[in-house]
């Protein structure tokens, strides 16, 4: 078995969650963040201009953000909202197939030992865990298209939500900037009307400016990328689970070859 890992046959099933990529990443658009919010970090490296923040313009903030959650909260529930939430969290912690990949080696190894499933687990009744429920239907005598049938609902429900998770970080990385551009116009229409009063036009210049640089920074720098890590994420727990499904597929088919045989000779031991 270690001989097959050295050779990267299981390089799929071994992948893990990388803490360096995602430090590194998060570092990145931190700073970068940073860089255009223009705090003063007291460093003497100029990111700023004395120890003011550029984006102060609580109207324009509350405009952009505001509106984008609100939006979202509108074509979402707020359960999907706080899911997703968790979901994010979840993809800076671990791997979403953390949990399969012993369950994957275990398989790999019992398919080299030329075992059974039903080895693997007692599934005596339903727990819940994958394996165990496996194996339960199969001792129930159930076959693998019905088994396939169970475990596919099953990973379908799941990914589901993973699925609508990623699908409102997708809107919100659009509805940021069209907020933004809402706001530039609404602003350039504010500074049109506050020509004949000077100290009005500085508000509005803010409000078209700034409504701009807060839909770009929340959909390029925030919804943009947590949107690609859970698609991520998503591609790697169905992938996962279906490298799972063919090695259950291999052992489960071994098992009826086996029962066949074993029918066919009793078959033969009787006729003779």
């Amino acid at each position: 078995m270690n001989g097959l890992r050295d050779k990267k046959y299981l390089s799929i099933s071994k992948r893990r969650f990388d803490p360096i990529t995602v430090f590194f990443s998060v570092a990145l658009l931190t700073t970068v963040l940073v860089s255009a919010i223009g705090i003063d970090t007291g460093l003497g490296i100029g990111l700023g201009s004395g120890n003011t923040i550029l984006f102060n313009d609580f109207r324009s903030f509350f405009f952009v953000v505001g509106g984008t959650f609100g939006v979202l909260l509108f074509q979402f529930d707020l359960e999907t909202f706080f899911h997703t939430i968790v979901l994010v969290i979840r993809s800076f912690i671990s791997s979403p197939v953390k949990h399969l990949n012993p369950v994957i080696n275990e398989l790999d190894e019992m398919i080299i030992k030329g075992g059974s499933i039903l080895e693997l687990r007692d599934g005596s009744e339903i727990t819940g865990e994958l394996l165990n429920d496996i194996v339960h239907m199969r001792k129930e005598k159930l076959f693998y298209e019905e088994i396939e049938d169970f475990v596919t609902n099953r990973i379908a429900s799941v990914f589901l939500l993973r699925k609508v998770a990623a699908s409102l970080l997708n809107k919100g990385s659009k509805v940021a900037p069209a907020l933004g551009l809402l706001g530039t116009v609404i602003g350039l229409i504010e500074v049109l009307q506050s020509l004949e009063d000077p100290t009005q036009i500085g508000p509005a210049m803010s409000l078209a400016l700034m409504t701009t640089a807060f839909g770009s920074v929340l959909g390029s720098l925030v919804f943009t990328p947590l949107a690609g890590r859970l698609e991520h994420h998503n591609n790697i727990y169905i992938e996962t689970h279906k490298l799972l499904m063919n090695r259950v597929s291999a052992l489960i088919r071994r098992d009826e070859r086996q029962l066949d045989s074993m029918a066919m000779n009793i078959k033969m031991d009787t006729s003779t």
